[in-house]
Protein backbone atom coordinates (compact mmCIF):
# COMPACT_ATOMS: atom_id res chain seq x y z
CA UNK A 1 0.00 0.00 0.00
CA UNK A 2 1.66 3.44 -0.66
CA UNK A 3 1.74 6.29 1.26
CA UNK A 4 -0.62 8.35 -0.21
CA UNK A 5 -3.08 5.30 -0.04
CA UNK A 6 -2.59 4.69 3.99
CA UNK A 7 -3.09 8.40 4.21
CA UNK A 8 -6.50 8.59 2.04
CA UNK A 9 -8.00 5.39 3.71
CA UNK A 10 -7.84 6.66 7.56
CA UNK A 11 -8.14 10.23 6.76
CA UNK A 12 -11.37 9.05 5.13
CA UNK A 13 -12.65 6.48 7.92
CA UNK A 14 -12.09 8.78 10.23
CA UNK A 15 -13.97 11.35 8.46
CA UNK A 16 -17.16 9.02 7.93
CA UNK A 17 -17.13 8.09 11.57
CA UNK A 18 -17.23 11.87 12.21
CA UNK A 19 -19.19 13.09 10.17
CA UNK A 20 -22.21 10.46 9.77
CA UNK A 21 -24.84 12.97 8.88
CA UNK A 22 -22.84 14.57 6.09
CA UNK A 23 -23.31 13.77 2.73
CA UNK A 24 -21.07 11.11 1.85
CA UNK A 25 -19.80 12.27 -1.27
CA UNK A 26 -18.91 15.70 -0.05
CA UNK A 27 -16.88 13.48 2.66
CA UNK A 28 -15.00 11.79 0.44
CA UNK A 29 -13.71 14.94 -1.27
CA UNK A 30 -12.62 16.58 1.73
CA UNK A 31 -10.79 13.39 2.80
CA UNK A 32 -8.90 13.78 -1.02
CA UNK A 33 -8.72 17.58 -0.24
CA UNK A 34 -6.91 17.06 3.47
CA UNK A 35 -4.88 14.03 1.96
CA UNK A 36 -3.77 16.43 -0.76
CA UNK A 37 -2.75 19.29 1.05
CA UNK A 38 -0.90 17.37 3.56
CA UNK A 39 1.08 14.95 1.30
CA UNK A 40 1.54 17.71 -1.54
CA UNK A 41 2.32 20.66 0.63
CA UNK A 42 0.25 22.68 -1.50
CA UNK A 43 -2.87 24.17 -1.87
CA UNK A 44 -3.59 24.40 -5.21
CA UNK A 45 -6.15 21.85 -6.32
CA UNK A 46 -4.10 20.74 -9.35
CA UNK A 47 -1.15 19.45 -7.14
CA UNK A 48 -3.29 18.27 -4.97
CA UNK A 49 -5.69 15.75 -6.98
CA UNK A 50 -2.27 14.26 -7.81
CA UNK A 51 -1.52 13.01 -4.23
CA UNK A 52 -5.14 11.20 -4.36
CA UNK A 53 -5.13 7.44 -4.61
CA UNK A 54 -8.00 7.00 -6.92
CA UNK A 55 -8.26 5.10 -10.13
CA UNK A 56 -10.06 8.14 -11.71
CA UNK A 57 -7.33 10.91 -13.43
CA UNK A 58 -5.86 13.39 -11.87
CA UNK A 59 -7.61 15.80 -13.97
CA UNK A 60 -11.03 14.35 -12.81
CA UNK A 61 -10.06 14.66 -9.27
CA UNK A 62 -9.17 18.24 -9.90
CA UNK A 63 -12.71 19.18 -11.44
CA UNK A 64 -14.16 16.91 -8.33
CA UNK A 65 -12.42 19.09 -6.06
CA UNK A 66 -13.14 22.26 -7.70
CA UNK A 67 -17.35 21.44 -7.87
CA UNK A 68 -17.06 20.87 -4.03
CA UNK A 69 -15.35 24.43 -3.59
CA UNK A 70 -18.37 25.72 -5.91
CA UNK A 71 -21.15 23.97 -4.60
CA UNK A 72 -22.87 26.47 -1.94
CA UNK A 73 -24.09 23.40 -0.32
CA UNK A 74 -20.91 22.96 1.37
CA UNK A 75 -21.33 25.30 4.32
CA UNK A 76 -17.70 25.43 5.92
CA UNK A 77 -19.65 26.30 9.13
CA UNK A 78 -21.54 23.32 9.62
CA UNK A 79 -18.27 21.05 8.93
CA UNK A 80 -16.07 22.92 10.52
CA UNK A 81 -17.52 25.02 13.90
CA UNK A 82 -18.50 21.59 15.87
CA UNK A 83 -14.32 20.85 15.59
CA UNK A 84 -13.71 24.43 16.54
CA UNK A 85 -16.38 24.56 19.59
CA UNK A 86 -14.22 20.68 20.44
CA UNK A 87 -10.99 22.74 20.84
CA UNK A 88 -12.22 25.29 23.26
CA UNK A 89 -13.83 22.84 25.55
CA UNK A 90 -10.57 21.06 25.53
CA UNK A 91 -8.94 24.22 26.60
CA UNK A 92 -11.00 26.27 28.67
CA UNK A 93 -9.77 24.87 31.69
CA UNK A 94 -7.46 27.75 30.92
CA UNK A 95 -8.23 31.40 29.29
CA UNK A 96 -9.15 31.23 26.34
CA UNK A 97 -6.89 33.47 24.34
CA UNK A 98 -8.23 34.63 21.12
CA UNK A 99 -6.30 36.23 18.47
CA UNK A 100 -8.03 38.71 15.11
CA UNK A 101 -5.98 39.17 12.05
CA UNK A 102 -6.22 39.05 8.89
CA UNK A 103 -4.34 37.91 5.71
CA UNK A 104 -4.37 37.32 2.11
CA UNK A 105 -5.22 33.91 0.37
CA UNK A 106 -6.31 32.83 -2.84
CA UNK A 107 -5.87 35.60 -5.59
CA UNK A 108 -7.02 38.70 -4.82
CA UNK A 109 -8.78 37.59 -1.39
CA UNK A 110 -8.42 38.72 2.40
CA UNK A 111 -9.63 36.36 5.35
CA UNK A 112 -9.94 37.76 8.45
CA UNK A 113 -9.14 34.94 11.05
CA UNK A 114 -10.12 34.06 14.45
CA UNK A 115 -7.72 31.28 16.26
CA UNK A 116 -7.02 30.59 19.83
CA UNK A 117 -3.81 30.27 20.68
CA UNK A 118 -2.02 26.85 21.53
CA UNK A 119 1.74 26.81 23.09
CA UNK A 120 3.79 29.00 20.41
CA UNK A 121 0.90 28.21 17.75
CA UNK A 122 -2.57 29.65 16.77
CA UNK A 123 -5.63 27.38 16.19
CA UNK A 124 -8.07 28.23 13.80
CA UNK A 125 -11.88 28.72 14.77
CA UNK A 126 -13.71 30.96 11.91
CA UNK A 127 -13.10 33.05 9.23
CA UNK A 128 -14.27 35.48 6.77
CA UNK A 129 -12.99 35.68 3.10
CA UNK A 130 -13.86 38.35 1.05
CA UNK A 131 -12.28 40.17 -2.23
CA UNK A 132 -9.80 42.93 -1.54
CA UNK A 133 -6.08 44.19 -0.88
CA UNK A 134 -4.25 43.86 2.26
CA UNK A 135 -5.71 47.08 4.58
CA UNK A 136 -8.00 47.56 6.68
CA UNK A 137 -11.35 46.56 6.47
CA UNK A 138 -14.97 47.45 7.67
CA UNK A 139 -16.05 47.35 11.41
CA UNK A 140 -19.37 45.11 10.16
CA UNK A 141 -16.73 42.45 8.45
CA UNK A 142 -14.66 41.98 12.03
CA UNK A 143 -17.59 42.01 14.26
CA UNK A 144 -19.22 39.05 11.32
CA UNK A 145 -16.68 36.98 12.37
CA UNK A 146 -16.57 37.40 15.89
CA UNK A 147 -20.75 36.54 15.84
CA UNK A 148 -19.43 32.88 14.76
CA UNK A 149 -17.11 32.07 17.36
CA UNK A 150 -19.53 33.72 20.40
CA UNK A 151 -22.09 30.48 20.70
CA UNK A 152 -19.23 28.39 20.35
CA UNK A 153 -17.42 29.65 24.11
CA UNK A 154 -17.90 27.02 26.99
CA UNK A 155 -20.56 28.63 29.62
CA UNK A 156 -18.15 29.98 32.30
CA UNK A 157 -14.84 30.65 30.12
CA UNK A 158 -12.61 33.39 30.50
CA UNK A 159 -11.88 34.81 26.90
CA UNK A 160 -9.51 37.84 26.75
CA UNK A 161 -9.88 39.00 22.25
CA UNK A 162 -6.12 40.43 21.01
CA UNK A 163 -6.12 42.16 17.67
CA UNK A 164 -3.69 44.87 15.71
CA UNK A 165 -4.39 48.93 15.29
CA UNK A 166 -7.08 47.47 12.20
CA UNK A 167 -9.76 46.40 15.28
CA UNK A 168 -9.72 48.97 17.79
CA UNK A 169 -12.46 51.02 16.37
CA UNK A 170 -15.28 51.85 18.34
CA UNK A 171 -17.67 50.08 17.10
CA UNK A 172 -15.67 47.33 17.52
CA UNK A 173 -15.18 47.88 21.20
CA UNK A 174 -19.03 48.97 21.69
CA UNK A 175 -20.04 45.40 20.03
CA UNK A 176 -17.75 43.62 22.66
CA UNK A 177 -18.89 45.50 25.31
CA UNK A 178 -22.99 44.60 24.86
CA UNK A 179 -22.25 41.29 23.57
CA UNK A 180 -19.63 39.68 25.27
CA UNK A 181 -18.04 39.78 28.43
CA UNK A 182 -14.57 39.16 27.45
CA UNK A 183 -11.18 40.97 27.86
CA UNK A 184 -9.92 42.58 25.11
CA UNK A 185 -6.34 44.12 24.42
CA UNK A 186 -6.17 45.93 21.06
CA UNK A 187 -3.66 48.15 19.32
CA UNK A 188 -4.24 51.49 18.56
CA UNK A 189 -2.93 54.52 16.22
CA UNK A 190 -0.43 57.10 17.63
CA UNK A 191 -2.70 59.51 16.02
CA UNK A 192 -6.26 58.76 18.05
CA UNK A 193 -7.20 61.14 20.69
CA UNK A 194 -7.97 60.40 24.11
CA UNK A 195 -9.46 62.51 26.84
CA UNK A 196 -7.79 62.53 30.49
CA UNK A 197 -8.65 64.26 33.24
CA UNK A 198 -6.38 66.74 31.82
CA UNK A 199 -7.35 67.50 28.82
CA UNK A 200 -7.63 65.96 25.43
CA UNK A 201 -4.42 64.95 23.53
CA UNK A 202 -3.06 62.47 20.63
CA UNK A 203 -1.72 59.21 21.97
CA UNK A 204 1.76 59.60 20.60
CA UNK A 205 1.66 63.22 22.75
CA UNK A 206 1.52 61.36 26.33
CA UNK A 207 4.57 61.54 28.53
CA UNK A 208 6.88 58.17 27.39
CA UNK A 209 10.57 57.26 27.64
CA UNK A 210 12.43 54.11 26.16
CA UNK A 211 12.08 51.01 28.72
CA UNK A 212 8.53 52.78 30.22
CA UNK A 213 5.13 51.54 30.45
CA UNK A 214 2.44 54.22 31.18
CA UNK A 215 -1.18 53.40 32.08
CA UNK A 216 -4.01 55.54 31.64
CA UNK A 217 -7.24 54.43 33.45
CA UNK A 218 -10.92 54.85 31.88
CA UNK A 219 -9.92 57.34 29.54
CA UNK A 220 -12.25 58.82 25.91
CA UNK A 221 -11.41 56.89 23.54
CA UNK A 222 -11.30 59.33 20.02
CA UNK A 223 -12.76 62.42 19.97
CA UNK A 224 -15.99 61.15 20.20
CA UNK A 225 -15.19 59.65 23.69
CA UNK A 226 -17.65 57.36 22.30
CA UNK A 227 -16.38 54.88 24.71
CA UNK A 228 -13.81 54.41 28.12
CA UNK A 229 -10.96 52.64 27.85
CA UNK A 230 -7.59 52.09 29.72
CA UNK A 231 -4.74 52.78 27.55
CA UNK A 232 -1.30 51.64 27.68
CA UNK A 233 1.51 53.49 26.39
CA UNK A 234 4.71 50.70 25.95
CA UNK A 235 7.80 51.48 24.72
CA UNK A 236 9.90 48.53 25.07
CA UNK A 237 14.05 48.45 24.99
CA UNK A 238 13.33 46.17 22.00
CA UNK A 239 11.09 48.29 20.00
CA UNK A 240 12.27 51.21 18.05
CA UNK A 241 8.92 52.94 18.57
CA UNK A 242 6.13 52.84 21.64
CA UNK A 243 3.13 50.61 21.11
CA UNK A 244 0.02 52.48 22.04
CA UNK A 245 -3.01 49.35 23.42
CA UNK A 246 -6.75 50.29 24.49
CA UNK A 247 -7.96 47.48 26.88
CA UNK A 248 -10.66 47.24 29.34
CA UNK A 249 -7.94 45.35 32.15
CA UNK A 250 -6.89 47.21 34.45
CA UNK A 251 -3.21 46.01 34.54
CA UNK A 252 -1.02 47.36 32.79
CA UNK A 253 1.99 44.86 32.30
CA UNK A 254 -0.70 42.21 31.93
CA UNK A 255 -2.28 44.09 28.95
CA UNK A 256 1.92 44.16 27.82
CA UNK A 257 1.82 40.49 28.43
CA UNK A 258 -1.43 39.34 26.74
CA UNK A 259 -0.50 41.66 23.17
CA UNK A 260 2.62 39.72 22.73
CA UNK A 261 0.99 36.47 22.33
CA UNK A 262 -1.04 38.25 19.37
CA UNK A 263 2.32 37.52 17.08
CA UNK A 264 1.53 33.75 17.66
CA UNK A 265 -1.29 34.21 14.93
CA UNK A 266 1.35 34.82 12.24
CA UNK A 267 2.66 31.51 12.68
CA UNK A 268 -0.60 29.72 11.63
CA UNK A 269 -0.76 32.13 8.51
CA UNK A 270 2.75 30.86 7.50
CA UNK A 271 2.51 27.20 8.19
CA UNK A 272 -1.08 27.58 5.90
CA UNK A 273 1.41 29.52 3.43
CA UNK A 274 5.34 29.90 3.04
CA UNK A 275 6.03 27.51 5.50
CA UNK A 276 3.12 24.76 4.52
CA UNK A 277 0.57 24.99 2.37
CA UNK A 278 1.17 27.62 0.27
CA UNK A 279 -2.66 28.75 0.04
CA UNK A 280 -1.26 32.40 -0.97
CA UNK A 281 -1.03 30.59 -4.06
CA UNK A 282 -3.80 29.17 -4.66
CA UNK A 283 -5.67 29.66 -8.21
CA UNK A 284 -9.28 30.33 -6.60
CA UNK A 285 -10.26 33.97 -6.96
CA UNK A 286 -13.89 33.80 -5.41
CA UNK A 287 -14.01 34.55 -1.97
CA UNK A 288 -16.62 31.75 -1.11
CA UNK A 289 -14.72 28.70 -2.72
CA UNK A 290 -11.42 30.05 -1.09
CA UNK A 291 -13.25 29.61 2.15
CA UNK A 292 -13.94 25.80 1.54
CA UNK A 293 -10.40 25.37 0.89
CA UNK A 294 -9.76 26.78 3.62
CA UNK A 295 -11.99 24.55 5.57
CA UNK A 296 -9.57 21.90 4.20
CA UNK A 297 -6.45 23.30 4.74
CA UNK A 298 -7.79 23.96 8.79
CA UNK A 299 -8.84 20.59 9.46
CA UNK A 300 -5.47 19.49 7.47
CA UNK A 301 -3.68 21.70 9.96
CA UNK A 302 -5.25 20.73 13.49
CA UNK A 303 -4.45 17.08 12.41
CA UNK A 304 -0.39 18.01 12.06
CA UNK A 305 -0.67 20.32 15.47
CA UNK A 306 -2.19 16.87 17.07
CA UNK A 307 0.45 15.06 15.49
CA UNK A 308 3.29 17.06 16.58
CA UNK A 309 1.58 17.26 20.15
CA UNK A 310 2.57 13.61 20.11
CA UNK A 311 5.66 13.99 19.69
CA UNK A 312 6.65 17.22 22.15
CA UNK A 313 4.77 14.61 24.85
CA UNK A 314 6.74 11.51 24.49
CA UNK A 315 10.54 11.33 24.55
CA UNK A 316 10.92 8.45 23.05
CA UNK A 317 9.30 9.75 19.71
CA UNK A 318 11.09 13.04 20.41
CA UNK A 319 14.68 11.41 20.54
CA UNK A 320 13.51 9.48 16.85
CA UNK A 321 11.96 12.29 15.42
CA UNK A 322 14.44 15.09 16.14
CA UNK A 323 16.30 16.09 19.84
CA UNK A 324 15.85 16.05 23.31
CA UNK A 325 17.82 19.09 24.57
CA UNK A 326 16.60 21.47 22.16
CA UNK A 327 13.39 21.87 20.44
CA UNK A 328 14.28 24.39 17.28
CA UNK A 329 10.89 22.85 15.36
CA UNK A 330 7.14 23.72 15.70
CA UNK A 331 4.34 21.93 16.63
CA UNK A 332 3.44 21.76 12.62
CA UNK A 333 6.92 20.90 11.52
CA UNK A 334 7.00 18.15 14.17
CA UNK A 335 3.55 16.67 12.77
CA UNK A 336 4.92 16.55 9.35
CA UNK A 337 7.80 15.18 10.21
CA UNK A 338 6.30 12.74 12.33
CA UNK A 339 4.12 11.64 9.67
CA UNK A 340 7.18 11.35 7.49
CA UNK A 341 8.39 9.02 10.32
CA UNK A 342 4.99 7.13 10.60
CA UNK A 343 4.91 6.69 6.51
CA UNK A 344 8.50 5.33 5.71
CA UNK A 345 8.14 2.84 9.02
CA UNK A 346 4.94 1.83 7.98
CA UNK A 347 3.12 2.20 12.09
CA UNK A 348 -0.51 2.89 12.57
CA UNK A 349 -1.33 6.66 11.89
CA UNK A 350 -3.45 8.31 13.98
CA UNK A 351 -5.79 11.06 12.72
CA UNK A 352 -7.46 13.47 15.68
CA UNK A 353 -9.01 16.58 14.90
CA UNK A 354 -8.37 18.21 18.32
CA UNK A 355 -5.74 19.26 21.04
CA UNK A 356 -4.90 17.82 24.43
CA UNK A 357 -5.85 20.08 27.14
CA UNK A 358 -1.99 20.12 28.43
CA UNK A 359 1.42 19.92 26.51
CA UNK A 360 4.12 18.09 28.76
CA UNK A 361 7.13 19.46 26.67
CA UNK A 362 10.33 17.47 26.80
CA UNK A 363 13.20 19.49 28.67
Amino acid sequence: MTDSQRVYIKVLKTLKKLMPTHKQGHVVTLAMMINGIVLSGKAQLSAMSLEVPHPAKPKSLEKRMRRWVKNENVDKNFYYLPYARTLLQHLSNHPLTLVLDGSTVGRGCMTIMVCVVYRQRALPLAWLVYKGKKGHTTAKRHIEVLEKVVPLIPDGARVVLLGDAEYDTTAMQQWLQANTTWQYVLRTSPQIYVTTDTGRYAIRDLPLIQKQVVYYHQVGFTQSDAVRVNVVAWWGAEYDQPIYLVSNIDRKYLICAYYRQRFKIETFFSDQKSRGFNLHKSHLADPQRVARLLLAACLAYIWLIYLGVKVRSDQLLMRQIHRTDRCDLSLFQLGLRFLDHLLNRELPLPFQLSVPQRLNCVR
